[in-house]
């Protein structure tokens, strides 16, 4: 991969780059609003993952005990426990990313959430089960009483999950309501299953369809910058980090040390200090060097390679590749350390002014350039996706290509050929923006935009890939317009049918917008679910009730991952 090709790369995962403790915090606020929905999807897919370890023991079930008391209505254990398993399910997800203690080996009762309160995972989870249910019948009863009703597009979320329930059941030789028995407890049968996932999947599409409802004046967006000016702001700079991590002590030999039991040896405390004392010593020197030229710019530019690994050097020596732009400011600790996004942040500072800043594993020398709000105008865009197919496997008689990764170009004519019969289809019927929705919905392999129409609102210049940017930013563009782009990006390879719709506001005004209906979402749904009364009643007690031993020592931590990235258009 060039130096450039690792710049675009960083680029496309700036808003992915999140710490260990950043992650936990997103995940848990959002979970804090919306804990019901996060499972809607995949929740059936993590608990085949989960459904050796969590095998109900029928013995201590008891379905048709009244568990809890949501606004009046008698709930079942079984419907508790629906809810039960989706907590449980998410913070196994949790674990997978080392966001959370859990482990899925151990009995719920058997382990700590918080030790200090001698709160049990299962005790924690059966809080989140209640307090899961008085939201998703908050939310349905605001929905009842506005006469919304569950959408085809929510219909198709219900069948999908089924689609994959089955699928799930086929891989475990389990009829559904056996496999909901073993994941979910033996209460909840497949007509539980499916009023409790209907129940949330209204509540999800009502609370969107609120959010999506809300407006405001361009004087109620200025107001909601002057407030928020470090998130909404964009940012120019230059970083790169010289590094302080101490290596590993070696034998004689020149091999890693290791320990009687064949564990590598870490450098001592000591050694880790003085492999930081000398990165800030470095660092210090990078700053002086590029404070002393009058062209900092250029300074830091031919600096970089001379303070970054021996393995860096060769991506730094592009100019391009230390250059960074946060579109938002809330997108900066993705890139940097919080010290030194807080350090372009400051209002004192100014073009050129550069710093050293330590970080987890060294210290990071910045390089301010501008700090400005994006006022150009966005577009509104439709786009149908056909990529090339690949070859099951790579052919052997080609040494410089692997036709299972990288198209054929007669599969890539094939995807084009396609996609001018269906841009052909489109013109020979009502040639509208609704027409050519539903034949993204039809065709599109975009799964970001093919369930609402292959449609992306508020699209910034610069956000999607060279190609499809210049055609929908060309200046002559207009309503209407429709063409045909090719796709050369790794995995996505193929054609881009798209269809300009017009052109929209500045995307600060976007982030503005969606940020404020997030919020007043977000209060809306805790004053609906606050105004909701819900008690435990005695046969709270049989949910989970298989997990009942108490913890005799505090869990720790399972080591985190890194989840995959989606596909998308965009660079």
């Amino acid at each position: 991969m060039s130096a450039s090709d690792k710049k675009k790369q960083r680029k496309e995962n700036l808003g992915s780059e999140l710490t260990q403790r950043q992650r936990k915090e997103q995940a848990e606020a959002q979970a804090a609003k919306r804990k019901k929905t996060i499972y809607i999807v995949i929740g059936v897919i993590c608990a085949v993952a989960a459904a050796a370890l969590l095998i109900w023991n029928a013995s201590f079930w008891k379905t048709g005990a009244v568990a809890a008391t949501v606004d009046g209505t008698e709930y079942k254990a079984c419907d508790l426990q629906y809810y039960y398993a989706q907590a449980r399910n998410m913070e196994y997800y949790y674990a997978q990313y080392g966001w959370s203690q859990f482990n899925a080996s151990k009995s719920d009762g058997a382990q700590w959430y918080d030790e200090a309160e001698g709160k049990t995972y299962a005790d924690y989870f059966r809080e989140s089960a209640l307090e899961s249910l008085k939201q998703t019948v908050a939310v349905c009863k605001a929905a009842e009483e506005a006469g919304y009703t569950l959408s085809k597009n929510g219909q198709e979320t219900i069948d999908n999950n089924l689609a994959q329930l089955d699928k799930a059941c086929v891989q475990n030789n389990l009829t559904r309501g056996a496999y909901l028995a073993q994941v979910y407890g033996s209460g909840v049968t497949e007509k539980v299953y499916l009023r409790n996932l209907t129940n949330d999947v209204l509540a999800s599409e009502y609370e969107q369809y609120y959010q999506d409802s809300l407006t405001y004046d361009d004087a109620a967006l200025e107001d909601y910058y002057k407030e928020n000016t470090d998130s909404l702001d964009s940012f120019d700079y230059r970083i790169f980090t010289v590094d302080g991590t101490a290596p590993a002590p070696m034998d004689e030999n020149g091999n890693p040390k290791t320990d009687e039991n064949g564990n590598q040896v870490e450098a001592t405390d000591e050694e880790k200090q003085a492999a930081m004392d000398a990165a800030k010593e470095k660092a210090d020197a990078a700053v002086a060097e590029i404070t002393a030229s009058d062209d900092k710019e250029a300074a830091f530019i031919a600096a970089a390679p001379n303070y970054v690994t021996e393995d860096e050097k060769s991506s730094y020596s592009d100019p391009d590749y230390s250059l960074h732009t946060a579109v938002r400011g809330n997108m900066l600790s993705s890139s940097t350390s919080t010290d030194a996004a807080d350090w372009l942040k400051d209002s004192a500072r100014k073009a050129g002014d550069v710093t050293a800043i330590e970080s987890t594993n060294g210290y990071q020398v910045v390089l301010f350039l501008n700090r400005y709000l994006v006022q150009d105008p966005t577009v509104d865009i439709r786009h149908i996706l056909i990529k090339a197919e690949l070859a099951d496997e790579d052919d052997p008689n080609t040494e410089d290509v692997d036709e299972s990764k990288v198209p054929t170009q007669e599969a890539l004519d094939a995807a084009k050929a396609k996609a001018e019969s269906i841009l052909e289809e489109w013109k020979s019927g009502d040639a509208t923006a609704e027409s050519f929705g539903a034949l993204a919905e039809e065709y599109s392999e975009d799964p970001g935009s093919n369930t609402k129409g292959g449609e992306y609102t508020y699209v910034y210049q610069g956000q999607m890939f060279d190609d499809f940017d210049q055609w929908i930013f060309d200046p002559s563009r207009k309503s209407g317009d429709t063409g045909l782009v090719e796709n050369t990006q790794d995995g996505q390879q193929g054609w881009h049918i798209i269809y300009f719709e017009n052109t929209d506001g500045p995307y600060w005004k976007y982030l503005a917008i969606t940020a404020k209906q997030q919020a007043d979402r977000n209060e809306w749904l805790t004053a609906l679910t606050d105004a909701a009364t819900a008690e435990a009643a005695d046969g709270m007690k049989y949910v989970g009730s298989e997990n009942t031993a108490q913890p005799t020592a505090t869990p720790t931590p399972n080591a985190s991952a890194d989840p995959e990235a989606s596909e998308s258009p965009a660079e």
